[in-house]
């Protein structure tokens, strides 16, 4: 057939194959500059450079990133126009010519004015003071007569008025009001509370911080309240004002989770017998009797520990027809076995 003579002609194979070599040429031109240009396979670990001047580190390192300033921040111990953060991270695998996010510290510290916190509630000036970076010191309570309202506003023990100056991230003394009435509160239940909310809690329960036990030394996003003293309990108040001193504890070395459920238990079994109006004595010491046990589990990641914490366990005999009489019973000799415990503890 005529349309297929070409294919007899060498010419279109001649020319086919130098069409091939060329686009082949083409190809290996545009994969060797490609590769060139990005620096395929030559990375390198990024540096450390926290704690570096920012200067020092433009110096040293401008030749292999591109440094781009995204924030500057006053830290308080920190050297003044240091790198405090860096992206990416110290140990990270880039290219050279890679951009280098940098957040430094300001050589002088960032100042914000004062809001104006009088007449305002505990809360609404807690809101107030982190709107703008300041936070609470500690609450010194006065006769008035608005319970909780904030009378006064202080810094450095000097009164402090609206709109003065101040370093971002100081402490303000609040002077807040007795109220009518009673001047006792409740204590919040910290337990298992992050370090970082700790006071926040604290303050917004009208009371303040006392000591801080640091038990484990950890990183601040893994402690942990494992105590306090006073003691949470339901019906305990305290006076307004009164300290809370804490302990931490790491999340690595406690399981908190674990601590948390069977404390949980021990609410949700006292307060059925609340409602079926047990008597106050017998609830006592229920509760009595799983403190204990929350007190002396370890509550460890350790297997060996872990099987001998559940060996101590507590079983429900809410369902008894007969009360208990408290002064004929060991805490822990106590036999169950005629007892229904698949209401609170089935193991």
């Amino acid at each position: 057939m005529k349309a297929f003579r070409f294919l007899k002609d060498k010419w279109f194979y001649i020319s086919l194959i130098i069409m091939v070599l060329f686009m082949v040429g083409v190809m290996e031109y545009s994969f060797h500059y490609l590769d060139k240009y990005t620096r395929h396979g030559q990375e390198f670990a990024v540096p450390d450079m926290v704690g570096m001047t920012y200067g020092d580190a433009v110096a040293q390192y401008g030749d292999a990133f591109t440094f781009i300033v995204v924030d500057s921040v006053y830290i308080k111990n920190f050297p003044e126009g240091a790198v405090f953060q860096q992206n990416p991270a110290p140990g990270s695998m880039v290219k050279q010519g890679r951009n280098m996010y940098i957040v430094r510290t300001t050589i002088s510290p960032e100042i914000v004015p004062m809001p104006n916190l009088r007449n305002l509630s505990l809360r609404q000036a807690m809101v107030s003071l982190n709107s703008v970076g300041l936070r609470v010191d500690k609450l010194v309570f006065v006769e008035y007569f608005a319970r909780n309202a904030v009378v006064e506003q202080k810094f450095k023990n000097q009164v402090i008025e609206p709109n003065d100056n101040v370093v971002k991230g100081s402490a303000i003394t609040l002077e807040v009001g007795y109220g009518k009435g009673n001047r006792n509160t409740n204590l919040p239940d910290l337990i298992g509370v992050n370090v970082s909310e700790t006071k926040e809690k604290i303050n917004a329960a009208s009371l303040n911080m006392g000591t801080e036990v640091f038990v484990d030394d950890d990183d601040p996003e893994n402690l942990f309240v494992i105590r306090m003293d006073p003691e949470y309990s339901r019906d305990l108040t305290v006076p307004l004002g009164s300290n809370v001193n804490v302990w931490y504890k790491s999340i690595k070395n406690f399981d908190f989770n674990w601590y948390l459920y069977e404390k949980y238990r021990r609410d949700s079994l006292v307060e059925v017998m609340r409602v079926r109006k047990f008597k106050q004595d017998t609830i006592d010491y229920i509760i009595d009797s799983f403190n204990y046990i929350l007190k002396n589990r370890s509550f460890s990641y350790d297997p060996q520990k872990r099987e001998l914490d559940k060996a101590m366990m507590f079983k429900d005999w809410t369902v008894r027809e007969v009360p208990l009489e408290l002064d004929t019973v060991d805490y822990f000799d106590f036999e169950f076995d005629d007892i229904d415990t698949n209401y609170f503890y089935d193991e």
